[in-house]
Formats: structure tokens, sequence, C-alpha cells
């Protein structure tokens, strides 16, 4: 290597900064929180998708109810659905037009994980589009980088659990053992993240808020189920 390049080189690995271990104040998760979350909402996104299906982009409706309820509509051109994912808290079901085709199982995080990039209970699935980050309940380590400030702990339901903060407008929350990586941006007053890529395996799913709507009363528990087709049979997860 040339002398000049070497010295560079030499710069800039020693100008790197390396996350450094902190003691675990009692106050570190608190520092972490975000504000209160809405409830519910309603909108539309840009969806990306990279990994052994190529790259895909497509349009989604979705809608958010806490604690656990979700639907998750897929579009096709022109704004056809083609796809619906449903979660009542307990049954989730997937119905596909091409077929048709439908799905139902237990809301496990194996049978979220069959369906969704997110193998979780559908409270924390819900929780984390809502902006409300779970954090670990025992702390293990604490790290700063600058501003930046990372806690890891294990979770009562899912294991060890890693989350960032790199600034007020960006989070990362973790899960090494899935593993399964969600990045978070650009967050509304009522915590809700409008940048989101999650990152499983070797897949990446961006999405990207265009219209979100949290006026009116919460969507009804009918909303979060989906009738069986006439003449197509249940395909259990």
């Amino acid at each position: 290597m040339r002398p000049v390049l070497f010295a560079l080189a030499s710069w800039a690995c020693g100008c790197a900064t390396a996350w450094q271990p902190r003691p675990v104040p009692a106050t570190a998760a608190l520092s972490l929180r975000r504000a209160a979350n809405a409830s519910f909402f309603i909108a539309e996104l840009r969806a990306t998708y990279f990994g052994a299906r190529g790259r895909l982009k497509g349009a989604i409706g979705l809608i958010v109810r806490s604690p656990d309820k979700l639907l998750i509509e897929i579009r096709g051109p022109g704004g056809t659905p083609i796809s619906t994912f449903a979660c009542d808290g307990e049954v989730i079901s997937l119905l596909e037009l091409e077929g048709p085709r439908f799905l139902r199982g237990a809301a496990t995080p194996r049978s979220m994980a069959r369906l969704l990039p997110l193998p979780l209970e559908p409270n924390i699935a819900v929780d984390l589009l809502r902006g409300k980050l779970p954090l670990p309940e025992g702390a293990i380590r604490y790290q700063t980088r600058g501003k930046a400030e990372r806690l890891e702990g294990e979770h009562p339901t899912l294991g060890t659990l890693i989350i960032t903060k790199f600034s007020p407008d960006h989070w990362r929350w973790e899960l090494p053992d899935e593993p399964l990586r969600v990045d978070l941006r650009a967050p509304r007053p009522d915590g809700i993240f409008t940048d989101l890529e999650i990152r499983r395996g070797g897949e990446e799913v961006h999405l990207r808020l265009t219209s979100i709507d949290t006026s009116g009363e919460p969507p009804p528990d009918a909303a979060f189920t989906l009738p069986v087709p006439t003449g197509v049979t249940v395909e259990p997860l």
C-alpha cells in the first residue's frame, strides 16, 4: 500500500468510534421509551421487498388496533386487493385471491412467521407498528457511542433483545436469535414511525407510510376477521 493510502487507512481506523460499555443505570430503559402512542391507525404504505423472490414493489393498506389486532391488504395494479392478512389477537387468517386460497391458524409467533417477516406475538408486532418499542425487562448490558445508546437484555417471551437509539428519529430493535432486525425512522408526534426496514435472514422489507389516519372511532373487532369464501377449503397453518 502506498504510504499516503496507508496513512489515510490508519487515520480512518483510529478515528472510528466504538461502542463503549457503561454501567447499567436504573433509568436506562426510561431513556429509550417513546411518548404516548396512538391506540389505532389506518394507513397506506409503499412496500419494497428484497429476497429469494427478487425485488418486488407494491401498495399496502394497513389497519392497526391496540393491543393485538392487525389487518394487511396487499394490492396489485390499479389498487385491486390480491392478498389479505388478518389477526384478531387469537387467530390469524390469509386470503389469497389467486386460487383462491385461505389459510388460518392460532396467532403464535411460529404461525405469524409463516405469513409475515415478524415471528412475534401479535401484541408485540402491533406495538412495533405503533412505535411503542418493547424493551428488555432484565437489562444486562448498556453501551453508548456519542449520543447513541444501546440496551441489551432478556425479554420474558422473546429472549435476548437489543434496542438501539441512534437519534430521536432512528431506532433499531433486534432479536439476534431469530435473527430479526427492525429499523424505525421518522416518527410522528404520536410515536408512529413512517419509515421501517424489516430484515429477517436473507429477506428485507422496506415500508414507507404515505398516508395515515388516527381520527374517529377505533375499527370494530369484525374488521380483523376474514370470512371463508364459499367453496374454499380452509388450510391449517
